[in-house]
């Protein structure tokens, strides 16, 4: 079987569960695993034996490139020339191929392309980033004269990313749906982006016929996305919100039942003790709902209410960056603990943190039977 050298992005600090999540699904079929970071972004690279189609299930990843080589650098403008070079005899058939059976061809005669350049400004290197782009724009017209270079919409996307003194140059294979999902089709202001939610999901350790609680859903993204990681015993959600349980129950659709989307108070659930297996939650931090005043007692009172709502042995994820806040609030529920925490994960500019909390107790760590009825749901 033919093996093909790729790389993922995915958001900073969510690099780790992406390599997790490699190593889950496709162990068998991976080599020369490594990482590094460009700007605000995890690279992950490795070589892969298998079918890369089934690498666009990814749920944590950005996008996904075929490596086309990597460079090291020194810093003065030869490395430009070098570039130009290096480029001439870069395997890149093999990535071409990739390319024409994920995206869509758009209706021209001509290919053209587009040069993207992801690096940091640094006093060690004497030349631009626009250098950087003219050199390999002048590299690829040479290769392939009868190419088109445009700065938007582009049929091929050539990637430049700079990690420390070394040069990666990638094939983007992935297009904007595989980050932004199409069941997206109702936003609110601070939605959570589908990529981190699915890395929340994941964390949650979900498993097919479990009960999943989000208290806080938004516009469903968490529910959404734990909708698409496994089979489900029930799905449910609320939110103080009016609007946006009505965008979540926009983005659902009718899929994914059996469900129920709720307007509600998270901390006092409407549900019974010990009734859910997983729950994740993308609390208020920085500059999303609540307040120094208010969310102190927000974070008690929900920890609480899920603590009464989490089975034994069950497990709660949560990304905020009001660490103190949370700590304070699983001080006061003795059963709770916190088993990991994901520090400094990039949030569209911003920082937070990602806890995972498990339940003390639980000989089947959170599993219910497959004839166990799901619980009951108020009227809504």
């Amino acid at each position: 079987m033919a093996t093909f050298p790729l790389y993922t992005t995915s958001f900073r600090g969510l690099g780790q569960v992406t390599e997790r999540e490699l190593r889950d699904r496709f162990s068998a079929n991976l080599t020369e695993l490594s990482s590094c970071r460009v700007r605000d972004y995890d690279l992950t690279c490795f070589t892969f034996s298998g079918i890369p189609d089934e690498l666009f299930e990814l749920g944590t990843i950005e996008d996904l490139f075929y490596q086309v080589s990597a460079l090291p650098l020194s810093g003065e403008t030869t490395d430009l020339e070098a570039l130009k070079v290096h480029f001439q005899d870069a395997p890149i058939d093999a990535g071409l191929n990739l390319h024409r059976r994920h995206t869509a061809r758009h209706d021209r005669k001509r290919t053209t392309f587009r040069v993207v350049v992801q690096a940091r400004d640094t006093s060690w290197r004497h030349y631009r980033r626009v250098d950087m782009q003219k050199a390999m724009v002048q590299a690829i017209s040479r290769r392939f004269p009868r190419w088109r270079v445009v700065d938007d919409n582009a049929d091929l996307e050539f990637w430049l990313q700079q990690a420390d003194r070394a040069l990666l140059l990638g094939l983007r294979l992935s297009d904007r749906e595989l980050r932004h999902r199409t069941y997206k089709v109702a936003n609110i202001p601070g939605s959570l982006r589908p990529t981190i939610a699915h890395a929340l999901v994941y964390l949650a350790g979900v498993q097919d016929g479990q009960v999943f609680l989000d208290p806080m859903c938004g516009a469903g993204t968490l529910l959404l996305e734990r909708a698409r990681a496994a089979r489900h015993h029930l799905l449910v959600g609320g939110d103080f919100n009016l609007k946006a349980v009505a965008q979540a129950a926009e983005n659902f659709g009718p899929r994914h039942r059996p469900r129920g989307i709720l307007r509600w108070d998270a901390t006092h659930l409407p549900l019974p003790d010990a009734c859910v297996d997983r729950v994740a939650a993308n609390l208020p931090w920085g500059n999303q709902h609540g307040s120094p005043e208010t969310n102190p007692a927000l974070y008690a009172d929900t920890v609480a209410e899920l603590n009464r709502v989490l089975k034994p042995g069950g497990r709660a994820v949560f990304l905020t960056s009001e660490f103190s806040l949370l700590r304070d609030a699983l001080k006061k529920q003795p059963d709770l603990y916190l088993a990991e925490q994901l520090r400094k994960v990039g949030v569209l500019g911003r920082e937070a943190d990602i806890f995972v909390v498990g339940k003390k107790g639980g000989e089947a760590e959170g599993r219910i039977p497959k004839d166990a009825p799901a619980p009951p749901l108020p009227p809504g």
